[in-house]
């Protein structure tokens, strides 16, 4: 295995999957591509140098977040359309119901409006902030059983939120630790077939707990924030201070000296790893 280096544009905020062969960047300069043919280039002549923070796309569908607004392609990029919004604000995360072809159902992080929510294929977005006690976003994520439990989740600065009814309502979720501002997210399917949920922090390290979500381990203390999570059998975390990676419920190995990490992707056996000055890296 052996790492391959972009060093342009330097600054990627955001990865995310298109399909079996594309990855997608969110970047300072617009929106960007990388294949698996190792080919790495802009992936929207129309958002060419349109600082962006956050991306998440099916085949048919693009959103991409920026410092202000939302915004969405059906035709892979060639044209783009503005969503209705209630605010002005800066999109932290994008996030996609598993089955958001049919539903349509779209999740955002915003940095002080809380969490925003569209059922419209991301054209039109409501803020849904019931029992969320902190605006402050950082990061959402979905249940891999969305269509049937209706779970989201929401990383603040001051604590850990769940909604069981598709993002209408909130509840607080405590955790084995207090003052650590969340910075990371993301769910999966663990053992024996049990949702799993992934938190990462700044100064409180990285945990994860199966449902109902009481019994944590942690897995990572020595990085001072968590910027990204990847789970899987193979879980890697993104941090200042390298990438690690811990097997199943197993403290976390650092396996690479990577400086200030703060996306991760897998496209099929590849690791992509995007950096807040360095570019980007891609481990196959």
């Amino acid at each position: 295995m052996s790492w391959r280096h972009f060093d342009e544009p330097a600054r990627i905020y955001a990865l995310c999957t298109l399909d079996a062969h594309t990855c997608l960047a969110a970047t300072d300069r617009g929106l960007w591509r990388y294949c698996t043919d190792d080919t790495w280039q802009p992936a929207s002549s129309v958002l060419l140098d349109v600082p962006l923070t956050a991306v998440a796309a099916t085949p048919t569908h693009i959103l991409v977040g920026s410092a202000q607004h939302i915004a969405r392609s059906t035709d892979g990029g060639q044209s783009w359309q503005l969503a209705r919004m209630p605010i002005e604000g800066a999109i932290l995360g994008l996030a996609l119901s598993p089955t958001f072809e049919q539903d349509g159902t779209a999740f955002a992080a915003t940095a002080q409006d809380g969490v925003l929510r569209s059922v419209s294929h991301g054209a039109t977005w409501y803020a849904w902030n019931h029992g969320l006690l902190d605006l402050n976003v950082n990061a959402v994520a979905v249940s891999p059983d969305f269509a049937e439990d209706q779970t989201v989740f929401a990383a603040t600065e001051s604590g850990l939120f769940v909604s069981y009814n598709g993002g209408r309502a909130w509840r607080e979720i405590n955790l084995p630790f207090q003052d650590a501002p969340l910075t990371a997210l993301a769910v999966d399917i663990g053992a024996e077939g049990v949702l799993r949920l992934w938190v990462g922090s700044e100064g409180a390290g990285a945990w994860h707990a199966p449902a109902p979500f009481k019994k944590w381990a942690r897995v990572l203390s020595e990085a001072s924030v968590i910027n990204a999570l990847l789970p899987a059998h193979l879980a890697h975390l993104a941090t200042p201070q390298g990438i690690f990676v811990t097997q199943s419920s197993s403290r976390a190995q650092k396996i690479s000296a990577i400086e200030n990490a703060v996306c991760l992707a897998r496209l099929g056996d590849r690791l992509l790893v995007g950096t807040a000055e360095d570019g980007l890296w891609v481990k196959k």
